[in-house]
């Protein structure tokens, strides 16, 4: 092999390493069986997302791996893989690639999640499958504000329901001294 040769392969290993170290996640998929528009709206789903879907030679992919320490990926790179990579919220790509194979029982067999990276650390399918299930960070806020209003809803309840008794006790005061005066 040229010099020139390996240099570009070392270009691409490069960008693989670099995209991988700049993630919140990376989710390895197969997409064996699936045909060029299915990718194409697919690719447009991670767009979407915010998310990058990025088909690389296995090869090169198992070179990036090796050289973060990931050795774990050597007997995954078989067949038609695919890096995606979440770069604002972790959940993002495992999300999109859960909801496509969720969304038809066929779709489960032509995109498989075989494993992923968040935070530096390999995640199995399951890992990788319970991630997507995970709420992204706007999700997480309305619910943390959800509950820290919750208290405060009661609180302003309980005190309209104090006046409603207080009314309907001073109204009653008021009828018994009037029927009293009669």
């Amino acid at each position: 092999m040229s010099e020139k040769a390996i240099q570009q392969k070392q270009v691409i290993v490069n960008e693989i390493v670099k995209k991988i170290e700049n993630a919140k996640s990376v989710t390895l998929v197969e997409f064996d069986k699936m045909d060029v528009k299915e990718i194409t709206d697919l690719r447009n789903n991670f767009r979407d997302a915010n998310t990058e879907y990025k088909v690389y030679k296995n090869t090169m992919m198992r070179f990036a791996f090796q050289q973060l320490g990931f050795d774990q990926f050597t007997e995954e790179l078989k067949g038609s893989n695919a890096l995606i990579f979440s770069n604002e919220e972790m959940v993002d790509g495992p999300k999109v690639a859960r909801k496509y194979i969720d969304k038809d029982d066929a779709n489960k067999d032509k995109l498989i999640i075989k494993s992923g990276v968040v935070d530096g650390n390999y995640q199995t399918p399951d890992e990788m499958l319970a991630i997507a299930k995970l709420p992204g960070q706007q999700e997480l806020a309305s619910m943390l504000v959800n509950t820290l209003q919750a208290p405060i809803r009661k609180l302003a309840g309980d005190l309209s329901q104090i006046n409603a008794k207080l009314v309907y006790a001073l109204d009653a005061v008021r009828e018994k001294k009037e029927n009293e005066a009669a």
